[in-house]
């Protein structure tokens, strides 16, 4: 999970640091080995490699942990456009399962940027590009926490 290898889609390059900083920083995305892979305006990107920690029976990936990189994409995308965004509520559809050691790709966009809300919607492919899951979720705007400041959580 490191964001030096990740590519700037048109973001000011200061908030892209400060977004590749912060989200860095957050325990959860370093254990579950989330890397950030590409952000732009109300765009992101994350790729996990899973492993047999996230799985089930027949070395399925944990529906949990699919949520957990849908909620953590969104959020990044909804944060790319200048604010903190906070889950109020997700949707997750599972389309095909994930078995360990595959790589997902997770890819979100802002659908609607609102002043107090943002709708972002985010899709799921292994490494040969087969749909795996689509989710989508509203996210509020934390008016605590303006981005840059210390302590905020992406």
């Amino acid at each position: 999970m490191h964001c030096y290898k990740a590519e700037n889609r048109g973001l000011d390059q200061e908030i892209f640091e400060l977004l590749c900083d912060q989200y860095h920083r957050q325990p959860c995305h370093q254990a579950m080995g989330f890397e950030v892979t590409y952000l732009g305006k109300g765009i992101a990107g994350l790729r996990m490699v899973t492993d047999l920690r996230y799985t089930t029976k027949g070395e399925r990936v944990h529906g949990g942990a699919i949520a957990s990189i849908a909620d953590t994409v969104m959020s990044l995308a909804a944060s790319t456009c200048g604010h903190i965004y906070r889950t109020a509520e997700m949707k997750l559809n599972y389309i095909a399962p994930v078995y360990a050691r595959t790589e997902l790709n997770a890819e979100a966009r802002v659908v609607h940027p609102g002043k107090t809300l943002a709708v972002v919607e985010a899709e799921f492919h292994n490494s040969e590009g087969k749909l795996i899951g689509k989710s989508m979720g509203t996210f509020f705007r934390d008016p605590r926490t303006p981005l840059g400041e210390e302590g905020d959580q992406v």
